[in-house]
């Protein structure tokens, strides 16, 4: 900082030099010292008034180095007249006025990037680009890396560019010279590392903006900084490191003084989101609700960032259908920036999931293909972004034909199996293997029920009871041989023992998280419950209902779901979730008819709902009355 900043309001209003008025006002905008600013720039304008300037050297103009920065500071009001300004600049002013030209542009392409259309951004990302190397070609480094920070961050993350946003935010930490506003931009950097899923190197950067703002003793960016950090720790999973450090930004916040702000006020949302993200649900409300006092009402865009906050909140552990409403609403508002496009299409899909409505599966796939494009392709933006509720979705989406949801589902292994309704056997690159009808298909079945694989002995048993030994194990030999024809080695034989290759296999998933559910609490293991029920896509291999080598994983699979279903169906009621608990509930009783207890569940439940005719029929139907 020069000693311009530290000027008095009398020495501003004595001065006569725009140079020096011009310069301190420019440096007046990154320290957010805006009324300082206007009064700095009123005074140029005064004294342009008047007449009373000195003529400008080559390659300067103050009457258009005033409008430039006046277009900077409309822009950053979103003033509707700043574009009129910046269009002046661009029209006077020749090749030769370059700072004017520059700073016009730069304000020119934050007012582009705001508008959000595709042809908006792609001028957006031209003017902020011609103006960084304006600034390149005045020597002036600090400027030439706001630039192509505003073009990363404006024109390309909030669009939904992450990679484009990583590489010109890299160049924009080049360009800068070591200081202040290169340690700031440290902070735009990490946002985008961990939307990415670049854990390790977003950690690396927050520890480098760590030490420098140590070293400037600048209070006001070490609750960020921390921020940054718990975002990390919820982007990996870890509820703890998140909840810890969330405090401890928030402990740092009242500190630095930033709580009143609009700052303070992102932050308790983020907050509330990312704790809710990791399954501190009670936390997370608990900061959302600080977030909404009304001290805060009067914050430009305050009320469409609570929508986002709250729809989030609903869409994982709240209501459903509120859920899908405020997101409805989201889409109606036409505000929500494309980069969390993605996002707000996955959580609508869990919403639908979640509600019992039709077109979760899709919806997840179409959100999958958004971070995909987001990210440069791949999985990585979603699961860095909404880890469990992805995989929760996935085996949706990969049902539904996404790769990309096969590619998350399959990681590295040689075969995906579906035994839940119609059983089927995919390779990774979504082929599907038509094995060979009967008992070749039936041993595939049978061993996919049994991933660890099944000694000879136990198959022959199962497969030929009645059959000599050597005959049986020729009729093996024959099965596997077909098999082997027509899939390739996708049982294989380990010593005495059968086996498939590696593979996901639904119905052991569906156990697996069944299992995580049990020693799961609150909120954590309704989603938990919810993710085994987006496994369970049919019955369990209905072709061998009756088969004796599958009766034992029927009835633990059935019992299981039972469980899941009233353990949803108890949350959903606890909270009022009527119709959320009614869906549960009516599916339970759907595979046990005779359970009394969910038969009066119901009934209150549809009372619940204001359905008392409804209630009445089916309190009757229970009784027995005609």
């Amino acid at each position: 900082m020069t000693g311009h900043s530290t000027r008095s309001s009398l020495e501003v209003a004595e001065l006569t030099d725009p140079v020096a008025l011009l310069d301190h006002a420019r440096e007046l905008e990154p320290l957010g010292r805006y009324a300082e600013r206007a009064a700095a720039l009123a005074r140029v304008q005064e004294l342009l008034d008047a007449g009373s300037v000195p003529f400008a050297p080559p390659g300067r103009d103050w009457r258009l180095e005033l409008i430039a920065e006046q277009a900077v500071d409309a822009t950053r009001d979103r003033v509707p007249d700043g574009r009129v300004l910046v269009d002046q600049v661009l029209t006077d002013a020749d090749v030769s006025h370059k700072l004017a030209r520059g700073r016009a542009l730069l304000a020119g392409g934050q007012q582009r990037a705001w508008e959000g259309t595709d042809t908006a951004t792609a001028q957006a990302r031209r003017e902020f680009l011609e103006a960084a190397n304006i600034f390149a070609t005045l020597g002036r480094r600090d400027w030439q890396g706001s630039a192509l920070l505003r073009c990363g961050y404006s024109a390309h993350y909030q669009y939904g560019d992450l990679v484009g946003a990583e590489a010109l935010i890299s160049r924009a930490l080049e360009a800068y010279e070591s200081g202040g506003r290169r340690d700031a931009a440290l902070t735009y950097y990490s946002d985008i590392l961990i939307d990415l899923g670049e854990f390790d190197r977003a950690e690396q950067i927050l520890a480098e903006a760590a030490v420098a703002a140590e070293l400037r003793d600048d209070r006001r960016s070490i609750p960020e900084i921390i921020w940054g950090q718990g975002r990390v720790a919820a982007g990996r999973g870890d509820p703890r490191a998140t909840e810890r450090l969330l405090r401890e930004a928030e402990r740092a916040a009242v500190d630095a003084e930033w709580f009143e702000t609009h700052v303070g006020g992102f932050f308790l949302l983020e907050a509330a989101e990312l704790l809710d993200r990791v399954g501190l649900t009670e936390e997370a409300h608990r900061f959302f609700e600080r977030a909404t006092e009304p001290s805060r009402a009067e914050a430009r865009d305050w009320d469409e960032l609570i929508m986002q906050a709250r729809a989030m909140l609903l869409a994982r552990s709240g209501d459903p259908l509120e859920a899908l409403e405020a997101l409805q609403e989201m889409v109606r508002g036409d505000w929500l920036e494309k980069r969390l496009v993605w996002r707000h299409t996955l959580m609508t899909a869990w919403a639908t999931f979640r509600a019992g409505r039709e077109g979760a599966a899709a919806l997840a796939a179409t959100a999958l293909d958004e971070a995909a494009v987001a990210g440069g392709g791949g999985t990585r933006v979603a699961v860095a972004g909404e880890r469990d509720v992805t995989a929760a979705l996935a085996p949706l989406a990969e049902q539904a034909g996404s790769p990309l949801a096969r590619e998350l589902l399959v990681d590295g292994r040689q075969l995906l199996v579906r035994l839940f309704g119609t059983p089927s056997v995919t390779r990774p690159d979504g082929d599907l293997i038509h094995l060979p009808a009967g008992q070749c298909a039936e041993l595939v079945r049978l061993l996919a029920l049994h991933p660890r694989g099944l000694p000879v002995e136990v198959v022959l048993e199962w497969f030929f009871p009645e059959t000599p030994a050597a005959n049986a194990r020729l009729r093996l030999r024959q099965i596997l041989t077909r098999l082997r024809t027509a899939a390739g080695e996708i049982v294989v034989r380990d010593g005495d023992r059968l086996r498939l290759v590696p593979a996901w296999i639904d119905a052991g998933e569906f156990l697996a998280v069944a299992d995580r559910v049990r020693s799961a609490r609150g909120p954590r293991a309704v989603q938990l419950a919810y993710a085994a029920l987006a496994l369970r896509t049919g019955p369990l291999l209905p072709d061998d209902r009756y088969a004796e080598w599958s009766q034992d994983a029927r009835d633990l699979i059935d019992a299981r779901h039972l469980e899941l279903l009233d353990l949803i169906a108890d949350d959903a009621a606890a909270r009022n979730s009527h119709q959320e608990a009614l869906t549960a509930l009516e599916a339970a009783l759907a595979e046990d008819p005779e359970d009394a207890g969910r038969q009066q569940a119901i009934i209150e439940q549809l009372r619940a709902l204001g359905r008392h005719q409804a209630a009445d029929h089916r309190a009757q139907r229970f009784s027995g009355q005609p």
